[in-house]
């Protein structure tokens, strides 16, 4: 079942922004999604590696967090000047404070629920190149967590909150996509 933040969910002709925390299938259900759909298709932190020609890693270290934040609003603020897109924001771009206007101006924004017990897995997984999961896996988890808790309400300001709990790519867009009622 899906969360509905707005009181009527017509069928969105802006951008749909994919938001969660790192490793709940932005990417992957939003490149689905945009199949199912026939939109393009962006990942805000793709394009910002793209443009900075570093990794977000990279970035944050030679030019510390601060810097990555604005440089990343960046990206998305090109992002939403075009419409129709279905777009990955990166785990720490949320639908919350200064952030929250520009996203609901230009789209409808969708949280990518996981329980914390499923992303600690996937997490797992994924620990490698990101600063955050670095050293022993206890520690690192702890801090995800704590982060993840931290952002929680956040995320869930969004337009749409769906559960993507057990669900793979297609299942994700499958979902985001009968809740939208496309």
């Amino acid at each position: 079942m899906a969360q509905k933040n707005i009181k009527d969910l017509t069928p969105p002709v802006g951008n749909l922004y994919l938001t969660g925390f790192m490793c709940a299938g932005k990417t992957s259900a939003g490149r689905a999604l945009a199949k199912a759909l026939r939109r393009p298709f962006r990942d805000a932190d793709a394009l910002f590696v793209r443009s900075s020609g570093r990794s977000v890693a990279e970035f944050v270290r030679a030019e510390g967090l601060a810097a990555f934040r604005r440089a990343e609003a960046a990206v998305v603020r090109g992002l939403a000047a075009g419409g129709g897109r279905v777009v990955a924001l990166g785990g720490g771009f949320y639908p919350s404070g200064t952030r929250a206007p520009l996203l609901k101006k230009s789209g409808t924004t969708i949280f990518l629920y996981c329980p914390w017990q499923e992303l600690e897995d996937r997490l797992k997984a994924a620990r490698r190149g990101r600063p955050l999961l670095a050293g022993p896996w206890e520690k690192a988890a702890l801090r995800a967590k704590k982060l993840y808790e931290t952002r929680l309400p956040c995320y869930r300001r969004a337009d749409l909150v769906v559960n993507i709990a057990g669900l793979n790519a297609e299942q994700a867009a499958a979902k985001i996509k009968r809740s939208l009622k496309l």
